[in-house]
């Protein structure tokens, strides 16, 4: 074998820039042929892939340079060797150790899951190949992470268990150690306000008797935030000067307690002199000043100025300005002290337009099922609100969980945005067999075959079968909520119903119902909807000796026991809630009257008004109202209301506390309840956040107050009259039972006669 050699400084050269790696050729040739040695995992192919040089070529002191960095730079080698051999190129290397484990012990309080993600993002896993700069680097940058979060006292080691077959295992063993506790925090340079003030800004505090504190950690990032908030409060308060003039963090010798010492320039307060615009506005001058919240002759703030401009960026944005952008100057006044003028420096950028709309997740629903529901459309100028409504309208299908939606700009343009919907589905259908209880039910079993989006179609199909004590019901449905393209839906279901559940409440008779129903809802704005539809139905009724009251014995002499009616259904409603189970914020106005027309055994009428209310309040707390008033009567010449159609107050609806519908007029001579034509009920709850739930849409507790009543006519109203409750709350959305209701309650004002109930249950599907 004849060995090349580079004679004198070149060989030195060659070897100050490729290292170890080194090439001797004592003169150019033209390669024959080339060879790799040297290889023990790896294949010939992977070396000659980043060699630059294939046979034909020539070898000479640039090319050998070039081909021996080439292969090293790969990383996969740690000395790479040029060698010849006659007309043969010869490529000696010596592979990196490849890594067979990797793992990373005590570190409790830095990392996790996500540390070890990054590891083996950076090389660090199973498979890869060793490299011990690498894992020097990860070890300096772990205790870099330490020391951020007040872990001073961190021991970290770095073990290579060198194993047979060029292979290692790799394992950073951490001791965490005590994390330094803040001992004091000063603040100097501060007038206006005192420490105390201005540490309650802080989120980092100092250690005090407090068993398990947290805040008296210390932490760099937390730090900075921390620093920023005590230049916001300065600044909203007009000190717009305001400066944090130097940050000392000390730490004990000992490494266990930490002294932190800000210096401020407090400067002094500004006051607005006025506002103007500048750039290319587009929008008028009166537009732009209803949208600014800081009036001449104000103390300065600089939360107010910012709040401002984020509302001209998002008026920016409702008109095609995605990229809008909105910078709060404020400008020194000549002559006046103290005074400035805030410049809102508006620049629009290009209008953009939306070039296609794509949905990630639904793969169970078409994708024009989604689409229909879109505010916000392709080819059209983009619009921040026309896409949140989107997203809102889509959130709400009752086969959508959840929503997101981001704005990707096209590569390569300044005007054109993608908008991409990513939905999480719900199981949209279900076949269930189960239990269920209420209290004024019992026990029942039930039999549902539901879809919520059949065949993709986003229309909803439901068999139910129920059996209890006191009744058995057959419903069929089937809802297309686009029956045409503008939006209309139709509603077509049939139903049976046996009931006897009045014997619980009042007077002994039982009730067959045949019939079926064909509504239709017709949108008339974005949040409102017109409904209109028919019914017919085929009722009976069987009264029984010594048990049926008086007043159901009076209207089967008067009316028989067997009724066809024909029913008129109207009704409007409007709905700006951004969920249908457990909403968060939003309301609902919903008006209803139904009326059985002439034609029918019967001429009666019933008219019923539900509201809800949602307001949100601080940090996850919520008030929650819902009303309901209903009113039946007759008309013509017809003189008694249908007791099946009456009303009823009590339980876990209505009023908790209070037995399930036994509020209200009761019958003769059994004195058990009876309903009545008018109906009014309030429940008012405070929502108080879960703290193993961060989005509230499976659980909710709340402490309620309610008040609500029945009366035999509208007439009979007195306000004393309504009973009241307060207590506590539950709810759970269960996989199988649907939604579970647990209360206790407290009647405030029950007589005597009244039947309270104070623990109430209700779950299972159909309630």
């Amino acid at each position: 074998m004849l060995r090349f050699a580079i004679a004198g400084w070149r060989a030195v050269l060659l070897l100050l820039l490729v290292g170890t790696a080194t090439a001797n050729a004592a003169e150019s040739f033209i390669i024959d042929e080339i060879e790799v040695e040297g290889l023990q995992r790896l294949e010939e192919g992977t070396v000659l892939s980043y060699l630059p040089l294939v046979v034909g070529d020539e070898l000479n002191q640039q090319t050998a340079q070039q081909s021996i960095r080439s292969v090293y730079d790969s990383g996969l080698f740690s000395d790479v060797r040029l060698l010849r051999e006659g007309g043969t190129l010869i490529v000696r290397v010596e592979e990196r150790p490849q890594i067979v484990s990797f793992s990373i012990e005590g570190n409790d309080k830095i990392g996790g899951d996500e540390l070890m993600e990054s590891m083996r993002s950076l090389g660090l896993s199973e498979g890869e190949v060793f490299r011990q700069a690498l894992l020097d680097q990860v070890s300096l940058e772990l205790r870099r992470q330490y020391f951020a979060n007040g872990f001073y006292d961190v021991d970290i080691d770095t073990v290579v268990d060198e194993l047979p077959n060029n292979r290692v295992s790799l394992k950073i063993d951490v001791v965490e150690g005590e994390s330094a506790t803040i001992k004091s925090i000063n603040i100097i340079g501060n007038e206006v306000f005192d420490d105390d003030t201005l540490r309650d800004e802080l989120k980092l505090q100092e250690t005090d008797w407090m068993p398990f504190q947290q805040s008296d950690r210390y932490s760099k990032q937390q730090l900075g935030g921390d620093l920023e908030s005590l230049s916001s409060y300065y600044q909203d308060r007009g000190y717009l000067r305001f400066t944090i003039e130097d940050v000392q963090v000390q730490l004990t010798p000992d490494k266990r307690d930490i002294y932190i010492t800000v210096t401020v320039d407090e400067g002094e307060v500004y006051s607005v002199e006025g506002i103007r615009f500048t750039g290319e506005t587009v929008l008028n001058q009166a537009f732009l000043n209803a949208l600014v919240s800081t009036r001449a002759g104000e103390t300065f703030s600089r939360k107010k100025a910012t709040e401002s401009a984020d509302r001209i960026e998002a008026a920016l944005a409702n008109v095609g300005f995605a990229f809008a952008e909105v910078q709060p100057v404020p400008e020194p006044v000549d002559g006046k002290d103290r005074a400035i003028t805030i410049n809102y420096a508006i620049d629009p950028k290009k209008r953009a337009y939306v070039r296609q709309i794509h949905f990630r997740g639904n793969a169970g629903t078409n994708d024009e099922t989604l689409r229909r529901e879109l505010r916000q459309l392709e080819a059209a100028p983009f619009s921040q609100t026309a896409v949140e409504r989107s997203r809102v309208r889509i959130n709400r299908l009752a086969f959508i969980e959840q929503t997101e939606v981001e704005t990707q700009r096209v590569p390569g343009t300044d005007d054109l945005v993608d908008v991409i919907f990513t939905v999480r589905e719900r199981p949209p259908g279900s076949v269930q067999v189960g239990v269920g209880f209420s209290g004024a039910d019992g026990f029942l079993i039930s039999g549902s075959v539901t879809h919520a989006n059949f065949l993709g179609t986003g229309n909803r199909v439901a068999v139910n079968l129920e059996n209890n004590e006191f009744s058995r019901q057959l419903n069929l449905s089937w809802t297309d909520p686009y029956f045409t393209e503008d939006g209309i839906s139709q509603t077509i279901s049939g139903f049976f119903r046996r009931s006897d559940r009045i014997i619980r409440f009042s007077s002994g008779f039982s009730s067959n119902i045949l019939g079926g129903d064909l509504t239709y809802g017709l949108p008339i704005s974005e949040f409102s909807t017109l409904r209109a539809g028919i019914g017919v139905s085929e009722t009976s009724i069987e009264t029984f000796a010594g048990q049926t009251s008086d007043e159901v014995l009076n209207f089967v002499n008067e009316n028989g026991k067997r009724f066809t009616a024909f029913q008129l259904r109207t009704g409007i409603s409007r709905d700006t809630r951004n969920r249908t189970i457990f909403v968060t914020r939003g309301n609902l106005l919903r008006l209803n009257a139904d009326i059985v027309v002439p034609g029918s055994d019967l001429r009666y009428f019933s008219t019923s008004l539900t509201t809800q209310h949602h307001i949100p309040i601080y940090a996850g707390f919520l008030a929650q109202i819902n009303t309901s008033l209903g009113y039946v009567d007759t008309y013509g010449n017809a003189n008694t209301v249908p007791p099946y159609e009456n009303f009823f107050a009590g339980g876990t609806r209505t009023v908790r506390g209070y037995r399930d519908g036994t509020l209200g007029p009761r019958d003769t001579p059994f004195d058990n309840p009876f309903g009545g034509k008018l109906r009014t009920t309030s429940q008012t709850e405070l929502i108080i956040p879960l703290p193993f739930e961060a989005d509230g849409q499976s659980t909710r507790f709340s402490l309620f107050f309610d008040i609500g009543s029945v009366f035999a006519e509208p007439g009979d109203f007195e306000f004393n009259e309504l009973r009241q409750s307060a207590g506590i709350a539950f709810r759970w959305f269960t996989p199988f039972l649907g939604i579970l209701n647990l209360s206790y309650g407290f009647p405030l004002n029950d007589e005597q006669g009244d039947e309270t109930d104070r623990f109430q249950i209700n779950f299972g599907t159909g309630f």
